[in-house]
């Protein structure tokens, strides 16, 4: 498990993002037991709300947060409940479901509430599907490509992800990448030395212009591998949320670092209640 800062509360929504091992124990205040709500909600899809309780600081329980006995989930689309979630089990994991798709077009807030802790909420938009296309590599190359197309004056968000499918047909371990400054001199504040699994960014610096995105992977690709490119486009509350949890793992690896603050927009509690939209692009390396 990776170190902890002002909270830890949260889970399966940012495992992926979290592949750090080095544990450093800083000690800061704990603000007292709250709840933390997760959920990215994709429209289209059935909206899954994780609700687990925070704890100190200074308290590692590597087997993962616990639920919550008694709590209740209220999903309203621009202010009028929608029908009650149900609990569902998935992966060892409770999630309150919605019985509705998620629409395109409304406001979503999530109301919780658990005994013996402050009621929580949190509210987003749905962002527009990013505008992606062409997707390629080439066997035994390191590199992939795709197209972007961005919305100019509207100031977009983007998170992109590689996975490869797995021998069952099933989704794979997202891949280690980075971009390649050899083909994005447009994108250099994006450029590291090492590999994500993960790369968040803001439009600043393309802003309305169709970009080529070249990704160097760490390994190469495989003849006849299937990988999918998976480009999401994020509200700015989502946007946040990544972008701090990205530095906080940063801030991790380096033990003299300055703690950092995982954006939040649950009044009240800890988590993120935040709108995504993700389209995938699924090829096969020739």
């Amino acid at each position: 498990m990776c170190r902890k800062h002002f909270f830890v509360g949260t889970v399966l929504l940012v495992m992926l993002l979290n592949a750090c091992t080095k544990r450093v124990e800083i000690q800061l205040p704990y603000e007292g037991d709250k709840i933390v709500v997760n959920t990215l909600i994709q429209p289209d899809s059935v909206v899954y709300v994780r609700v687990t309780r925070s704890i100190p600081t200074n308290i590692f329980d590597d087997s993962g947060y616990k639920d919550i006995p008694g709590s209740a989930v209220t999903l309203m689309a621009n202010g009028v409940a929608l029908s009650p979630l149900q609990i569902q089990v998935i992966k060892g994991l409770s999630y309150f479901v919605s019985e509705q798709k998620a629409e395109r077009g409304k406001q979503y807030t999530v109301q919780v509430t658990a005994p013996g802790l402050s009621a929580v909420t949190g509210t987003d938009t749905l962002p527009v599907a990013p505008d992606v296309k062409d997707a390629g590599a080439q066997r035994n190359s390191n590199r992939i490509q795709f197209t972007l197309k961005d919305r100019p004056g509207a100031g977009n968000y983007y998170r992109i992800r590689i996975y490869t499918t797995d021998d069952t047909g099933g989704q794979g371990v997202y891949r280690l990448f980075r971009l390649d400054p050899a083909f994005n001199n447009n994108l250099v504040d994006f450029f590291t030395k090492s590999n994500y699994n993960s790369l968040v960014m803001s439009d600043e610096r393309f802003d309305g212009k169709e970009i080529n995105f070249v990704l160097e992977t760490a390994d190469p690709m495989i003849a006849s591998s299937q990988v999918t490119v998976e480009v999401s486009s994020l509200t700015r509350t989502t946007y946040e949320y990544f972008s701090t949890v990205a530095a906080q793992k940063e801030s991790g690896s380096n033990a003299i670092g300055n703690p950092v603050r995982v954006f939040t927009n649950v009044v009240n509690g800890y988590g993120i209640v935040g709108g995504i939209n993700t389209k995938k692009l699924l090829f096969k390396v020739e």
